[in-house]
Order: C-alpha cells, then sequence, then structure tokens
C-alpha cells in the first residue's frame, strides 16, 4: 500500500486545495481512497464537495477535528491534513448515514450493501480476517456505541476489526462533521472498508496504569453519560477522597486521573468531563449502573511511545499506510507537559509516514473509550 500525505494551513479555503491538490504527486484518477481532516475554521460541507469533486473515482472520507496530526509538522491546529491511499490488491467502499443517535436500524442495508461492496462476507463469522472498518463518528450526539453496535449486528462477525475516532470541533462543543463522496452528517458516521491482501496491525496505546483504587458507580444516567452518585455519595466528593486531595481540585486532576473500566486483561479509558455544581460527574463515554471502574495513574507517556512504535516496526517491517487517531484530551495533556515535538518526533522514528488527528473519542471494536492513541499501520 502507497500513502501521500498533503497538508495546508492556508486560511483561504481555495487557496488552501490549490496547496493540498498540488503536493500529490499522482493523478487524481490513479487512488483508491483519500481521507482528510480538518479544522472548523474551514466551511466543512463544502470542503468535503470539493475534495470529492478533484476525486470522482475515489472513495473520500473526512471528519472535522480538534486538531491535526501530519509527519511533517508533528501536531498542528486550523490546518487540513489529506492522505491517499493506492493499493492494486485492496478493496475499498464507504456509506455514510445520519440520525445514528436516533434510529439506527435503518441504516442497516445501506451497510450491508457497502460492506458487500468491499467484498467483505457478511453474516459469516470468521470470514473477515483479511478486513477492517475505518470509522469517523460525529462527537457530540453520543451515538459512539450505538454506531459501533449497529456495525457488528450488521457485520455479524465478533473478529471483524473496526478502528476509528469520534469527529471534533476545535473545542467549541458546537457542532462536528464526518463526511463521504462529498455529503456531510452532523449526527451519524461514515464507515470506509478495507479488504486488503496486505497485513495490517490495529493497537490502542494505553499510557494510563490502574492505581489499585477501584470506585463503584453507585447512580448512572446512561443516556447523558452523567454519574450521579459513586459508592453512595458525591461523585466529586468520592472521587477526590480516593486521591486525597481537596475537592476544589478534582477539577485538575481529571486529565491525569481518567476512570479505567476493565474488560478481561485489558483497561479502557473513560475521560472525565466535567464536574457539575450538584457534584455530579461528566463523561466522555457511556458508563453503566453499578459498574466498577479503576482510578488511573499516569504513566511515561514518551516511553511508552517508543514501545508502540517498536512492536508496530516488529510486526510490520514495511509500512506503507499510518493513521493515528489521538484522544484531544491526550493532546491538551501533551501540550501542558510540553511534550509535543517529542512525541511527534518519537513517531517519526518507527513510522517513515503519518497523519490523524486528535478526536472526542476512539473506537476499536465493540468499545468506545478516551484518552487513547488508536493506531492503523498496513504494510506497503
Amino acid at each position: 500500500m502507497v500513502q501521500e500525505i498533503a497538508f495546508t494551513s492556508n486560511p483561504n479555503m481555495d487557496a488552501a486545495l490549490r496547496d493540498l491538490f498540488g503536493q500529490l504527486k499522482g493523478n487524481p484518477s490513479s487512488y483508491k481512497a483519500i481521507i482528510f481532516v480538518a479544522s472548523v475554521c474551514y466551511d466543512f460541507p463544502l470542503l468535503s464537495q470539493k475534495i470529492h469533486e478533484q476525486f470522482p473515482h475515489c472513495e473520500v472520507m473526512g471528519a472535522s477535528t480538534s486538531g491535526e496530526i501530519c509527519d511533517t509538522k508533528g501536531f498542528t491546529k486550523k490546518s487540513i491534513v489529506l492522505t491517499t491511499m493506492s493499493d492494486p490488491v485492496t478493496r475499498v467502499s464507504g456509506v455514510i448515514f445520519d440520525g445514528i443517535d436516533q434510529f439506527p436500524i435503518v441504516h442497516r442495508k445501506k451497510i450491508a450493501d457497502a460492506a458487500t461492496k468491499a467484498g467483505i462476507c457478511v453474516g459469516r463469522p470468521g470470514a473477515n480476517k483479511d478486513c477492517f472498518a475505518l470509522t469517523f463518528i460525529n462527537g457530540l450526539c453520543n451515538a459512539e456505541e450505538a454506531t459501533l453496535a449497529l456495525l457488528n449486528a450488521v457485520i455479524g462477525d465478533k473478529d471483524f476489526a473496526i478502528a476509528g475516532g469520534s469527529a471534533g470541533d476545535d473545542l467549541q462543543f458546537k457542532q462536528t462533521y464526518v463526511s463521504y463522496n462529498g455529503e456531510t452528517v452532523s449526527h451519524g458516521a461514515a464507515v470506509l472498508f478495507f479488504k486488503t491482501q496486505k497485513k495490517f496491525v490495529i493497537k490502542r496505546e494505553n499510557i494510563f496504569a490502574p492505581s489499585g483504587k477501584t470506585l463503584r458507580l453507585t447512580g448512572v444516567d446512561i443516556e447523558s453519560r452523567t454519574i450521579r452518585t459513586i459508592n453512595n455519595q458525591s461523585p466529586k466528593r468520592a472521587y477526590a477522597q480516593a486521591l486525597d486531595i481537596a475537592e476544589s481540585e478534582a477539577g485538575n486532576a481529571a486529565l491525569t486521573h481518567p476512570l479505567g473500566r476493565a474488560y478481561g486483561d485489558d483497561v479502557f479509558i473513560s475521560s472525565i468531563a466535567n464536574f457539575n455544581p450538584d457534584g455530579s460527574m461528566g463523561m466522555y463515554c457511556r458508563v453503566l449502573p453499578n459498574a466498577g471502574v479503576e482510578l488511573m495513574n499516569p504513566l511515561d507517556a514518551v516511553q511508552i511511545a517508543h514501545d508502540t512504535g517498536k512492536a508496530f516496526s516488529d510486526e510490520i517491517q514495511k509500512q506503507g499506510f499510518v493513521f493515528l487517531v489521538n484522544c484531544i484530551l491526550r493532546t491538551i495533556g501533551f501540550e501542558q507537559q510540553g511534550l509535543t515535538e517529542r512525541i511527534a518526533d518519537t513517531w517519526r522514528k518507527y513510522f517513515p509516514a503519518y497523519c490523524g488527528f486528535s478526536s472526542y473519542g476512539e473506537q476499536k471494536d465493540h468499545l468506545n473509550f478516551n484518552q487513547t492513541l488508536l493506531a492503523i499501520v498496513v504494510e506497503a
């Protein structure tokens, strides 16, 4: 698989597009797929249309962001990053659907049709080990879990790989966008199905470890992702007590001490969005009543980035396509600690080229989580 990456931060959209297209070496018809991520400082629906017009014979998928990532610039803002994918032994097909937070069942057929077009065997367990789906999901309508449940139900193969991220809007928390072939939605998802003869590896990087302190979510509003009580008391009070800090310091600790959900031997991060005036706790992903969660402690992010990069290099010596979904809360944490350049340099050491975005959430297979790096690497 061959990847090209183009970057621009020109604030004028027409000039930005000329800049992007001018950086690409191939003929527009030579690419199989185009993936782009962009700040909402651009008119995203119009941007999506114009990119699709440039590549009418490609599968074109995009997402708005809260920061962009590319190998030449590292972590950027108010920019557009576009990547191409070319490969004769890979089939690609996409789909977009809106209203996932209301009536997801109505989208089953169009999802199945797109998957089948890519060569995926719908309803055949164990038949899709050479396939995966890249998902971009709108990040402000709490639709991640519903989207994953729908995709898994349609494909009907528990081993089918799904990986992606939630679209952002530069931390404005007003409206996010995802698009496919020029169509844009704000309450749904875009999915790109891949069937390939090339080896691919999808990994999740966690920079937190369990502290050994477990909290019981005794009162939860699932739909709003709000924790009403922890250990039958105010979440803010219980959280502060577990960290042995004053309640007034709870908000400052949330970035470095998120909550973790255990699934077998794995722990998935659930990030704290806010503490409300009544002491309840808003979360960035779904939490369930009576669940036990771990209080997490931070680890050495740079060392873990090295470990992750080496693991990819060991599994795929010749990499052809690298796409990274990095939680915006990780990005903010890296900025506060002055680590963004060190992390970007570490990725450069292990990936010949890479791009991606800062997301409002990350998804893998059946689960939605936060404060995580999700990386997709396909061999050349």
